[in-house]
């Protein structure tokens, strides 16, 4: 009953205390969002960050990058011999014009927060703050991590760069949320198991003699050899891969010519290949090169391919679950709780998730009764400002309760 007691005190003051700085967030995210950057150029982003931190009494490190930070919460009673655990935001921005009509729209052109991590960096601030007021209430009991991550959206991603930067030293467990529009705001989706799916850029760039159109037995075909490797090449992968792993190879930019009449001399496309699982990503990274070669071979055409290193599949672990509905279901209540599906797109915590147990949830960020949502990686996008107060409670009741 103590315990019991105890656990219903500090969700009670987390609860007050989150509720309390909603305004002050949503002031904050607001700021965020409309100063976004790329990246590896979070400079701004990531002197907000420390600033508010160091503000709190606590003391922030930049990453080893130049961007990003790290920062502990530690309480007074704290042993060292039990580790740490984690939460981890990311902090960049899309290169993607900002669509919304609102007075926080993005300033910097051609920029904006297209998928929420300037909600995930205002939830872990909020959080430390509620974990200070916790600590001066003797209410904190365990050494809390806050991880300020650059550079998710280039791969193979900039939680590689904070691992090496020291991030998960001493750390057992580590949890991070992100946005989805497809879940109402005051829910969070969680599934054990991989909850994202290894992705890798592909760039495949052919050269020829070029010339007339009157005249093509005399120049390569160019235009013929992308249009092979774009419809042949996702064909034949799905036959070469166990079809187990989904691996998706998806053209999304295609470029040559620039007049009716000429066949031109170079050509390139880009696309992503992914993969729900790790076995099949790697036999896809290794057979694609063979198969796009052998596809453009009867073209005549010269071949020049690369395959940049792109980030595993998000693996979480049972327990890792378990602690996020745990603490879901003690501050948002047991319909708070919904399930969800891997998806295909990439996530860099995937590979904070090979070196520390843990989960990521995915935070409902979609008003209520709205059909039509718009989706992650859109210029509309936007969010339910209610998610914030809610990630905020979920996340420190989370670095509470994990044993």
């Amino acid at each position: 009953m103590h315990a019991q007691a105890a656990d219903e005190t500090r969700q009670t003051v987390i609860a007050q205390e989150a509720d309390a700085l909603l305004a002050d967030l949503v002031a904050l995210r607001r700021d965020l969002h409309a100063h976004p950057e790329i990246g590896y150029a979070e400079h701004r982003t990531t002197a907000r960050i420390t600033e508010t931190l160091a503000g709190l009494g606590l003391a922030p490190e930049i990453l080893a990058v130049g961007t990003g930070a790290a920062c502990d919460v530690i309480p007074d009673d704290w042993d060292s011999g039990d580790g740490l655990i984690a939460l981890r935001a990311d902090i960049d921005a899309l290169p993607i014009a900002d669509g919304k009509s609102v007075d926080f729209a993005s300033v910097n052109p051609g920029v904006c927060h297209a998928c929420g991590h300037d909600v995930h960096t205002t939830i872990v601030l909020g959080v430390g703050m509620v974990l200070v007021r916790l600590r001066e209430r003797g209410l904190l009991h365990r050494g809390v991590r806050l991880i300020f991550q650059p550079a998710e959206e280039v791969s193979p991603g900039g939680a590689l760069d904070a691992i090496d930067s020291g991030v998960l030293k001493n750390v057992n467990e580590v949890y991070a949320l992100h946005c989805d529009p497809r879940t109402d705001v005051g829910h969070v989706g969680l599934k054990v198991g991989p909850i994202t799916s290894a992705a890798e850029r592909v760039l495949v760039k052919v050269t020829g003699t070029g010339g007339h159109t009157s005249r093509p037995h005399l120049t390569a075909d160019l235009i013929g050899a992308l249009g092979a490797v774009a419809t042949t090449a996702p064909l034949l992968l799905s036959r070469r891969v166990d079809p187990r792993s989904a691996a998706s190879l998806i053209w999304g930019r295609i470029h040559a010519g620039s007049a009716a009449n000429a066949i031109p001399q170079t050509g390139e496309m880009e696309g992503t290949l992914r993969a729900l699982d790790v076995a099949g990503w790697q036999n896809a990274t290794r057979i694609l090169p063979e198969l796009v070669s052998q596809i453009v071979e009867p073209f005549g055409v010269h071949l020049e391919m690369s395959m940049t290193s792109g980030v595993p599949p998000t693996v979480n672990t049972a327990e890792g679950v378990h602690h996020l509905r745990y603490a879901a279901e003690s501050m948002l209540g047991p319909s708070g709780v919904t399930t969800t599906e891997q998806s295909l797109g990439g996530e860099d915590f995937g590979w904070m998730l090979q070196q520390v147990p843990g989960a990521m949830g995915r935070l409902g960020v979609r008003t209520c009764g709205v059909l039509g949502f718009p989706d992650i990686h859109q210029p509309t996008f936007t969010v339910d400002e209610a998610c914030i107060g809610v990630g905020v409670k979920l996340l420190t009741e989370v670095a509470c309760s994990s044993r």
